[in-house]
């Protein structure tokens, strides 16, 4: 649900590293981005992530 929340750019970005196991480069020319959007998108999606399951994991 966390990952639902994301804005589209940054969802894919995560998937296709995470869940699909592409490379920077891979996602990057899939993307039609530069390698260090995709880093940029990535850190920011496991941010997000982190910020929403983290109040979860502190009960």
């Amino acid at each position: 649900k966390a990952m639902e929340q994301l804005p589209e750019d940054l969802r894919t970005a995560i998937v296709l590293r995470e869940l699909e196991g592409l490379s920077y480069e891979e996602i990057a020319e899939a993307m039609d981005c530069p390698v260090g959007t995709v880093r940029s998108r990535i850190f920011r999606a496991r941010e997000a992530i982190d910020k929403k399951l983290k109040p979860l994991l502190d009960e």
